[in-house]
């Protein structure tokens, strides 16, 4: 598969062990940014020609392969594209929110993306979700908090895949859990799509960046249950609308009424090709992943904890984790430092210090990760020596 991403022919002295960051781009998406900047360049929705009618099956063509890749029905009512996992997350708290009485709920292994647009609510009173020491939600502990929680309403916020534990929390289990309490869920997919195949129903809101899925900047997806179009919209504006007068305005019924203003089209219209890649080859990316996973769980013996997927995070026994990325990028590591938008859980488990994380894609080889931790042995060594 590394022979579809033309960045590592083109920088064949990087290894590049960053991916939970930002993925490296198909070769697909590359084409299709060219085609639609050179060639198609136009609007959605709103042009009476024939350009803009590629745009427009595009768009809706990307909304339906999506639904095919995820095993989604009517997905015209259930994807949102937005500018990003923060933007989705953000638009489905707004909308949860909307009620009076309730009490949130968010796994401890959160990133900063889920817990800081509640700040934007005027609710503070967040309660957080043990992680257990396989670095999982711990669901018991989840049960508990909602068994005794008086609130008219709940709603719980987790992840899918822990952003520095690189662990899979337990979805089935939680969405029951929530079902018997009547809670609006909340999911944070950022570190699963693509990687490892769920089932989403059920959850209220699953939001996710493509960036991190082989394809472009800018652009997310916020997946909702149907029952969400009975809200309006949370950014309110031109393309959400049917009808508008001076008094009144009749929004769209589909998904496309929480998508206001002119969306990130040059993107979206990469999203079929690159669609048709992961379908394609989904079966061998879960399983190298798997593999990685286990081979990195060997090679690294500081890790925080043991790696279910995409990604292992390491704790810094001498110096600064800062003065260790800044020593391994000398020797073309790209990997990534600190507290990885995820402060609270890094810091109660590092003094502080941060952590070291290497996270790997479709195209990253055991070869690299090797080359890493022979490499890093050796920062290790030469920081000690000043220590």
């Amino acid at each position: 598969m590394r022979n579809r991403f033309p960045f590592f022919k083109n920088n064949p002295e990087i290894t590049y062990l960053d991916s939970a960051a930002t993925s490296q781009t198909l070769d697909t998406v590359i084409e299709d940014t060219y085609n639609f900047l050179q060639n198609h360049k136009s609007n959605a929705h709103r042009s009476g020609h024939s350009m803009g009618a590629w745009v427009d099956n595009q768009y809706w063509l990307a909304k339906e392969k999506i639904g095919i890749w995820l095993g989604i029905h009517n997905p015209e009512n259930r994807i949102i594209f937005n500018s990003g996992a923060s933007q989705g997350l953000y638009d489905a708290i707004q909308l949860a929110t909307r009620i009076d009485d309730f009490s949130v709920f968010i796994g401890g292994d959160f990133h900063h993306s889920l817990s800081l647009p509640f700040k934007n609510t005027n609710y503070n009173e967040l309660k957080y979700i043990d992680v257990n020491n396989s670095g999982v939600i711990n669901t018991y502990h989840l049960e508990e908090l909602l068994r005794n929680d008086t609130s008219k309403n709940k709603i719980v916020a987790v992840t899918a895949v822990g952003n520095i534990t690189g662990t899979v929390n337990d979805l089935p289990r939680i969405r029951s859990i929530c079902e018997r309490y009547n809670a609006i869920t909340i999911l944070d997919a950022c570190q699963s799509m693509g990687k490892i195949l769920h089932n989403y129903d059920g959850f209220d809101f699953v939001s996710w960046s493509w960036h991190k899925i082989y394809g472009p900047n800018g652009l997310g997806c916020l997946l909702i249950d149907p029952k969400w179009l009975e809200h309006d919209p949370v950014h309110p504006g031109g393309g959400s609308v049917v009808h508008v007068n001076y008094e009144t305005q009749e929004y769209l019924s589909n998904a496309t009424k929480f998508e206001s203003g002119t969306p990130n089209l040059q993107a979206i219209c990469t999203l079929p090709r690159l669609i048709d890649w992961l379908i394609e080859n989904q079966n061998n990316i879960t399983a190298h992943d798997k593999e990685l996973a286990a081979f990195a769980n060997e090679l690294f013996d500081t890790k925080l904890f043991k790696s279910q997927t995409g990604l292992i995070s390491l704790k810094i026994e001498k110096g600064a984790v800062e003065d260790v990325t800044m020593l391994l990028d000398a020797n073309n590591i790209m990997s990534r430092g600190g507290n990885l938008c995820a402060e609270p859980l890094v810091k109660s488990v590092t003094n502080g210090k941060g952590l070291l994380r290497f996270s790997w894609g479709a195209y990253t080889t055991k070869q690299e990760l090797e080359y890493a931790a022979e490499k890093l042995g050796e920062v290790h060594e030469r920081i000690s020596r000043f220590a």
